[in-house]
Formats: structure tokens, C-alpha cells, sequence
């Protein structure tokens, strides 16, 4: 029996393709950041630059957990899902463990690159299966 489109040959939702995983994450993980940075660093001008790095920081870990937990435009954009691996929308903590690579300042660049290495090689980020979620087309 041929699996309907989208389905994997279990009825599961078919893994994302990577050129789409790629789109999302170029919106997701790049341009709005880049944006809530610009936003912020200008309105906080006028506060000291120690307090204004961590409100920064902050801000990106909150912008990864609630892009996980709750919304994600690159992946909607593309007509991508997260999910956990029993199918349910993913947990505030699965959606922290999942960019945990991405949020250690000491290891962000070295996560972002073992993560976009391991997307275009399997398909799949190294923090999905700490996290036990997976990327699926939401169609």
C-alpha cells in the first residue's frame, strides 16, 4: 500500500524535507532574530550595555522556546510542524531541551553547526531526538 502524501509508510507524518527545514530555519533562526535585536538593542539605548547583552540574551531564549512551544512563522511559511514524537504539540520543555545547543552562549556557534550539519546529512537536528520531537509537513 503507498503511503498518502505526507504520510510516512506507517501512517506517521512524513519527516520534513530539508530544503524547507533549511527555509524555516533561515527565517526562524536568523532574520527574526536579527530583527528582535534591532528592535530591542534601539529601545534599550539608553541602558547600560551589561544589562542590555543579557536582556538580549534573554530574549533569544525566549524567542527559541516560544518559536518550539507555541509558534514558528519560518515553519508555518513553509508548511512545516513540530511535533513530539507521539504526534501531540511539543512541551515548554521539550522545546527548551531542543535548542539547548542554541542557547549556551559558549557552544551557540559550535551548536549551530553540528545542528546544520546533522540536518543536511540525516535530516534531522541532534537536539530533536534529546528533545524526542520531529519536524513534519503540516499537511
Amino acid at each position: 500500500m503507498e503511503p498518502v502524501s505526507g504520510e510516512s509508510v506507517s501512517g506517521a507524518p512524513a519527516v520534513a524535507p530539508k530544503g524547507r527545514r533549511f527555509a524555516a530555519g533561515v527565517i526562524d533562526l536568523i532574520i527574526i532574530p536579527i530583527l528582535l535585536g534591532i528592535v530591542i538593542g534601539l529601545l534599550l539605548l539608553n541602558v547600560p550595555d551589561g544589562v542590555r547583552s543579557v536582556i538580549l540574551v534573554v530574549v533569544n531564549i525566549g524567542w527559541l522556546i516560544f518559536r518550539d512551544a507555541v509558534y514558528s512563522p519560518g515553519r508555518a511559511m513553509v508548511g512545516l510542524k513540530l511535533v513530539s514524537l507521539s504526534g501531540e504539540k511539543p512541551t515548554t520543555g521539550q522545546a527548551f531541551l531542543r535548542n539547548v545547543l542554541l542557547i549556551i552562549p559558549f557552544v551557540l556557534v559550535v551548536g549551530y553547526i553540528v545542528e546544520i550539519v546533522s540536518l543536511l546529512s540525516k535530516g534531522e537536528r541532534v537536539a530533536d531526538g534529546w528533545a524526542k520531537t520531529r519536524v513534519v509537513s503540516a499537511t
